[in-house]
């Protein structure tokens, strides 16, 4: 009974009626920590404690993971091929030094050769031989070979500049053998070889330009200039 003749109030935590089936027992009254197993207890895996921050890469309360978006410093890949249609130059948005150089090559062997097969095909309707013939089959070649430098500059395949270029050396080279197997002056052997091979020597650099991975890589890796 209080001073005033009234019951006592119940204390903090305590119900009037209630039996506390663990009275007695130790720890009566202690509430374990939130996220620390009490006495006894298994801790539980996977739940972080109050308090704690959860590990790196794992969402946080209240965040959702985004799937599908690529992480700080990645670049997302299009495509099986890394320099695929709609990925980016991964060199900057120009075109690079090779193609450019492929372009011009390609412009300038096609110029030569026109020249070059014009003036044999003259030569030849009086009374030409067969390696001059040959040599007049320049002319596609170089037709081809000025098209496919406006595709590649273009940011079009490079297939016609390359193949075109190499059909100009088979014909330089098919000409130097016909001329070495039927000229009967050496000295026209010899004169009919050296041009080949000195003539040859553009269309073999202008066909290696066409076909370097910048050159490819920069022509399949947008659209079309």
């Amino acid at each position: 009974m209080s001073e005033h003749g009234s019951p006592p109030e119940p204390g903090y935590g305590q119900q009037p009626g209630y039996t506390d089936p663990y009275a007695g027992h130790s720890g009566h009254g202690q509430f374990p920590t939130y996220g620390q197993p009490g006495y006894g207890q298994s801790p539980t895996y996977g739940q972080p404690g109050y308090g704690q921050v959860p590990a790196y890469g794992q969402p946080g309360y209240g965040q959702f993971p985004t799937y599908g978006q690529p992480g700080y410093g990645q670049v997302p890949v299009y495509g099986a091929h890394p320099w695929a249609a709609t990925a980016p130059w991964p060199h900057g948005p120009g075109r690079p030094g090779v193609a450019t150089a492929a372009g011009v090559l390609g412009y300038v062997t096609g110029g030569l050769t026109l020249a070059g097969s014009l003036l044999f095909l003259i030569a030849s309707i009086g009374d030409g031989d067969a390696s001059t013939w040959l040599l007049a089959l320049g002319l596609p070649c170089a037709g081809v070979m000025i098209y496919g430098s406006a595709q590649v500059l273009a940011r079009r395949p490079a297939t016609p500049l390359f193949a075109s270029a190499l059909a100009a050396v088979g014909v330089l080279l098919l000409a130097a053998l016909v001329g070495a197997a039927t000229f009967d002056d050496d000295d026209e052997v010899v004169g009919i070889v050296a041009f080949s091979l000195f003539a040859g020597v553009l269309p073999v650099i202008t066909a290696v330009y066409a076909r370097l991975p910048a050159t490819l890589g920069w022509i399949r890796s947008g659209p079309p200039a």
